[in-house]
């Protein structure tokens, strides 16, 4: 499955920019807490959750989020990085579900807090 989600996330990745993400951070790690994007989308500073899964029938995988550590994370990544400027901060998910080498449907959920 390595070989798999390091494609997959090249591939989110890939995805982010062409929608005219401009990817800073790549696997961001504070503590325990950890992020796979921290990305700018025009003035949004913008925390990416990737998740991948196999094609097992039983569709895309969950979005089950924490959102306390999404929280700590960025609260710490603007504390080092972004004292300076103003932002809005958003969290996004992606959930690819992989159904081959060479093909995967893919889930873009922009602002996921929004609904817990």
């Amino acid at each position: 499955m390595e070989a798999i989600e390091t494609k997959a996330m090249k591939g989110i990745k890939t995805y982010l920019e062409r929608k005219g993400f401009e990817v800073v951070e790549e696997g961001w790690v504070h503590g325990n807490d950890t992020v796979d994007f921290i990305a700018r989308d025009e003035e949004d500073l913008v925390f990416v959750t990737c998740l991948v899964k196999q094609n097992d029938g039983e569709g895309f995988p969950k979005e089950a989020l924490d959102r306390d550590s999404l929280e700590r994370l960025a609260a710490a990544y603007l504390a080092e990085h972004l004292n300076h400027e103003d932002c809005q901060v958003r969290f996004d998910a992606v959930s690819m579900l992989v159904l081959s080498d060479d093909r995967a449907f893919l889930r873009h959920h922009r602002n996921v807090l929004s609904e817990y």
